[in-house]
């Protein structure tokens, strides 16, 4: 395959190239395999021996090649083993359960050998310190060598460093510094500390990006000549950003953000997006006003940076420590993930004018004991690699790290606006010494739906939304605004909660996936912009209670009362089952009172009466997170749950497909009854635990005018819980005259069969407990987005 590609398979993938290499380059140049994005793990091998292993998939890393490792021919071969596997605890970012960025693997960034003479510029870090008044500026190069000097081997060479700075456009060398000698000690270079001062610098700013050149260069003394080594170049800004008085000053001003967040993904190419394109959605941002984006849970491909630097936008970029729970925070392996992704990060983009701020993490559980040290850790790593403001989102409002970071950064999940302005106030009081940036706040979309604002899922209304919330950001007087999001993203888990009609597919953004503007884009154009933007339809939308409950309640209601009236025989078992329990199963073991036939009948008819309400209350909650994420954990498979949202999504399928479910189920527990007679001595046939199974679950037709009506009642929360409890009841009341029937017909004492019965319930559910916790670590996930809903 042609790589740079992204790929959706799970699992290892094998890369191999062959490579043809000559005696003249190998002898002149020290090699390095440098990836800029290989998702998950790669472990490369060259021509079979092992080079390196990296782990995440965001960042890039170059391995240097040992000497010899390549030979002279055609017969090189480059082998990348990549694992594109996510897990629950194990790597970074964890494996989402729902609403999280699709997980493309393999190649998805460009890979390249780099050769570099064998005594090398390694790295440069470039800063720059602008004066209050902005008429000078202080621009310090550390200059990173490595290798050995081929003239001597105590670095007496005459070797040294020098920087120069170029303006960008001009191609003038504006400032040179002197040459710094290198230094040797203990088997390794000493960091070369070069400076310069500009007079009158360009500043850098989101309103004129203007950049510099550095060339950093190796050089040695030949003679009264000075002969160039290696030059290693670096486009970068001068401007200062400081965190003051509440506000966040870039170049001594205040900064205001306006910001969207970006998602590395396209319908065409996944998240292996070509150059073109990446330019083409920057282009967008600066268009609409923008000033920030908010790459969201990822470094982005290394060249978003330049194009960010170019057009003056600045860029909030994180590592992936997203939705995490504290358990996980509290464990070792994972501290060092995110100390490595973070190092990994900064190492990589700190000489970018354009990034404001480091992300330490995206709504983790912060009011963890666990969340305080973690994010201390990362404080300290990051303060060692460089000085730009540290920062992490968040939606709890009693977060134990916010002092921790400059600034506070919330996602904003209300979507009444009354809400909206009661959250922000809120936090705007607990954060009073510290700027405040709203990180996320957006709401879905239907692409193809114009029919007015009052259909919350229509264009309208999501351009209505941003114009009310960036007003109540206005007046309350915030730091940043990042709206959620630019473009439309694929999810790597199916999500319940989606209104796209795909599963996979999260449309909240100002364009399509496809990169077609809505309205929104428009609106909050017009905020940014300080334009005014045109009216719009309020339209007829209402919000009815789907008719196909009354309609198939109605039915299973008749068919009973149909059975019931026309055959005698059911009407009397009916009512001997439910009155005089113990009769009736008794009669069933001894005299067969009952047919197959009615006791399908009945099974039918509770299957339906059970699938109505089941259908009723999954259709109510749809749009639950809770119920979303454990869909995720009880369905491991992604094209189950993807079924099973569809089957949610559409009432009447719903209603058929779990009733059949619901009565396989029931044949299935008459098959483990019927089981039992090996353990017993009575003579028991299919017969008997078939009838006891069915009529066990007569009193289950009380559900058919509850289904008919529960959509309808939901609708107050006030009758959510006695519904939930009304159903259990009837469950459990059907669970112990199952157990009741099997005593009187297989002649067992009824203490041993309530006992026995509670053991096995009890032995299934701790084995389940066991199987999700060891394969999803559900436990900690569940109880992550309990407290998560709770702030």
């Amino acid at each position: 395959m042609r790589i740079p590609a992204a790929t959706t398979y799970r699992g290892e993938i094998t890369f191999q190239r062959n490579l043809n290499m000559t005696r003249e380059l190998l002898d002149r140049y020290q090699f390095h395999l440098v990836m800029l994005g290989v998702n998950y793990s790669a472990d490369i091998s060259v021509n079979g021996e092992f080079v390196a292993n990296h782990a995440g998939g965001f960042t890039s890393f170059a391995a240097s090649l040992p000497e010899n490792a390549l030979q002279a021919g055609d017969a090189n071969i480059i082998r990348i083993a990549v694992n594109t596997e996510l897990t629950p605890t194990t790597t970074l970012p964890p494996r989402a359960s729902v609403w999280g960025m699709k997980n493309y693997g393999g190649v998805y960034r460009e890979v390249f050998l780099l050769g570099t003479p064998r005594f090398y510029v390694r790295d440069a870090v470039i800063r720059s310190d602008l004066a209050a008044n902005g008429m000078s500026a202080r621009v310090t190069g550390y200059i990173i060598v490595e290798g050995k000097d081929s003239l001597t081997d105590d670095g007496s060479s005459g070797t040294g460093a020098v920087m120069e700075v170029v303006d960008r456009i001009s191609g003038v060398t504006v400032a040179t510094s002197a040459v710094v000698p290198l230094v040797r000690k203990g088997g390794e270079w000493e960091e070369a500390r070069t400076e310069v001062l500009l007079f009158n610098p360009k500043v850098w700013s989101p309103e004129a990006p203007d950049l510099y050149l550095v060339r950093c260069k190796l050089v040695r003394a030949a003679g009264k000549e000075i002969q160039l080594v290696d030059e290693y170049d670096v486009a970068t800004g001068v401007r200062s950003v400081a965190v003051a008085g509440g506000n966040i000053l870039l170049n001594g001003k205040r900064l205001v953000l306006k910001g969207v967040t970006w998602y590395e993904d396209h319908p065409s190419w996944g998240s292996a997006i070509p150059a073109a394109e990446r330019e083409r959605d920057v282009v967008l941002m600066k268009n609409l006003g923008a000033n920030a984006v908010r790459f969201v849970g990822h470094p982005p491909h290394p060249t978003m940076l330049d194009l960010c630097d170019r057009y003056g936008l600045l860029a909030l970029e994180e590592i992936p420590v997203t939705q995490t729970p504290g358990a996980l925070l509290a464990t070792e392996h994972f501290a060092d993930l995110a100390s490595t992704a973070l190092q990994e990060m900064i190492v990589r983009d700190r000489n970018h004018p354009s990034v404001l701020a480091w992300g330490l993490g995206d709504e983790f559980e912060t009011t963890h004991p666990a969340a305080r040290p973690f994010v201390e850790m990362l404080v300290q790593r990051a303060r060692l690699l460089d000085q730009r403001p540290l920062y992490f989102c968040t939606t709890a409002g009693n977060s134990s790290c916010d002092d921790l970071v400059d600034f506070a950064a919330v996602d904003v999940r209300e979507q009444d606006v009354k809400a909206f302005r009661t959250r922000l106030d809120a936090w705007r009081g607990a954060h009073r010494k510290q700027p405040l940036v709203v990180a996320r706040f957006g709401t879905e979309v239907q692409q193809e739906n114009r029919n007015g604002y009052s259909d919350p899922l229509s264009q309208e209304a999501q351009a209505r939304f941003f114009l009310q919330r960036l007003d109540v950001l206005r007046t309350l007087d915030y730091d940043g605004a990042i709206v959620w999001s630019f473009n439309d993203w694929l999810g790597d888990r199916p999500a319940l909660t989606v209104h796209s009609g795909d599963p996979y597919l999260h449309s909240v953004g100002l364009v399509s996936a496809a990169r077609e503007k809505r309205l929104a884009y428009d609106a909050v154009r017009s905020v940014f912009r300080g334009e005014k933007f045109v009216a719009m339809p309020m339209g007829t939308y209402s919000s009815g209670a789907p008719i196909i409950y009354v309609l198939s309640g109605f039915v299973v209601l008749i068919a009973v009362a149909y059975v019931y009236n026309a055959s005698r025989r059911f009407r009397e078992s009916l009512h001997r089952s439910l009155l005089n329990s113990y009769n009736f199963f008794a009669d069933v073991r001894d005299q067969r009172i009952v047919t197959v036939g009615l006791s399908t009948l009945l099974g039918v008819m509770v299957s339906f009466a059970l699938a109505i309400v089941a259908s009723s209350l999954l259709y109510h909650f749809r749009d639950s997170l809770v119920l979303d994420n454990l869909l995720s954990y009880l369905l491991v498979s992604d094209r189950l749950k993807a079924w099973a949202v569809h089957m949610i999504w559409s009432p009447l399928r719903c209603i058929v497909i779990s009733a059949g479910l619901v009565f396989v189920t029931m044949v299935l527990a008459a098959g483990f009854v019927h089981l039992l007679k090996l353990f017993v001595r009575a003579r028991i046939f299919p017969f008997h635990a078939y009838t006891v199974t069915m009529w066990a679950t007569a009193p289950l037709l009380v559900l058919v005018p509850v289904g008919m009506i529960l959509y309808r009642v939901l609708e107050s929360s006030v009758y959510v819980i006695p519904a939930f409890a009304l159903v259990a009841i009837l469950v459990l009341w059907v669970f112990l005259r199952l157990l009741k029937g099997v005593a009187i017909v297989f002649d067992i004492l009824p203490f041993k069969v309530y006992l026995l019965g509670v053991l096995a319930v009890a032995v299934v559910g701790g084995a389940a407990y066991a199987y999700f916790d060891y394969a999803q670590a559900a436990p900690i996930y569940v109880s992550f987005l309990l407290s998560t809903l709770a702030q």
